[in-house]
């Protein structure tokens, strides 16, 4: 227990899985370890990896009480989580914290101490970042004044500031209690996050950048576009909109429910503008037949006239319902996956 000015200080778990990150592991732990927020405890998942990570872990819990590392076969970033998660449960107070770092990334040596400072002072369950993108070169200057907003859960999950990434953010560890990542998923996120700010009461969104999502390669875009070619995987986002728009229509929230529509006709135009502006013959066959705009038809009228919405995002939803290109002649002046 640590105490500061007579007050506890809640401790924050930092649950990082490990894979095939070898020469990116060092400065994300270093990261972790420099943070200005004292109470922290680190938790590494090697999930079975197959490079340097493994004896990497153990010389840092060999170095630092803060950290500890649990070794397992691998899995996949989903069950590497949730064992992280297990190992957090069985100690871990409601009142904690639990934030993901993806290993390869890294986080300002504030990132804890802001967050939780919002969590604690707002009363809030889960409080979010802003996060920098790029190829790690640190991050920009900070902004002299980054906006906060603090609301509600269900306000925030009707919203557009709250991102459905694991990262970037700290959770009360009461909104994970008996929650898991599904195993074997793409877009894992999207089965869980809603349901964890769900549980938080309330949410604090700070514009402040805390967090460096480092990217590999020069056309992520393209990357995703091709990988999801005739992929099994490739409507997982969907059962997981699916599952959402369920959830909440057992909770009798009807505009929660038309917003998991709305979510999964942006995934479309997403994916559609991605896959157009690939060869034909890289294309993924569900777009070319055709199906996509058969989901996005089905659910457009199910979403279309919810009270909120931005008249930005209608105007582009319906020009999009007419004139599908209309976005991928869009795409090419905004950046779409962001």
């Amino acid at each position: 227990m640590i105490r500061r000015n007579g007050h506890t200080m809640k401790k924050l778990y930092f649950i990082i899985p490990v894979y095939k990150v070898e020469e990116y592991l060092r400065r994300c732990v270093d990261s972790v370890l420099g943070q200005s927020y004292e109470n922290i405890e680190i938790v590494l998942v090697d999930d079975g990896s197959p490079d340097g990570c493994p004896a990497i872990c153990d010389g840092y819990a060999e170095k630092s009480e803060k950290i500890r590392v649990i070794h397992k076969r691998n899995g996949g970033l989903s069950d590497a989580r949730n064992a992280g998660l297990r190992l957090v449960m069985e100690e871990a107070e409601d009142t904690d914290f639990i934030a993901f770092v993806d290993s390869d990334d890294y986080v300002h040596p504030d990132f804890a101490r802001r967050l939780m400072s919002l969590c604690e002072e707002r009363a809030c369950g889960v409080a979010q970042c802003g996060y920098e993108k790029g190829s790690g070169g640190g991050f920009s200057p900070a902004a002299p004044e980054p906006a906060v907003t603090v609301t509600d859960a269900e306000t925030a999950l009707l919203g557009y500031e709250l991102r459905s990434q694991a990262h970037s953010k700290i959770y009360r560890v009461g909104t994970f209690r008996d929650l898991y990542y599904p195993l074997g998923m793409l877009n894992e996120d999207e089965f869980v996050t809603y349901r964890a700010v769900y549980r938080a009461g309330r949410v604090a969104i700070t514009t402040e950048k805390l967090y460096y999502y480092f990217q590999r390669g020069s056309s992520i875009m393209d990357d995703i576009a091709r990988r999801m070619k005739n992929n099994p995987h490739r409507y997982d986002y969907l059962r997981a909109y699916e599952g959402r728009a369920a959830f909440f229509e057992k909770e009798g929230r009807p505009l929660q429910v038309m917003r998991a529509r709305e979510k999964i006709c942006r995934d479309i135009i997403l994916r559609y503008c991605e896959q157009m502006y690939l060869p034909r013959q890289d294309r993924d066959e569900a777009c070319v037949s055709g199906e996509y705009m058969r989901i996005y038809r089905e659910n457009f009228p199910k979403m279309i006239l919810r009270r909120g919405m931005p008249l930005k995002q209608r105007l582009m939803y319906t020009a999009f319902y007419v004139v599908p290109y209309s976005a991928v002649i869009a795409g090419r002046m905004f950046t779409l996956r962001k």
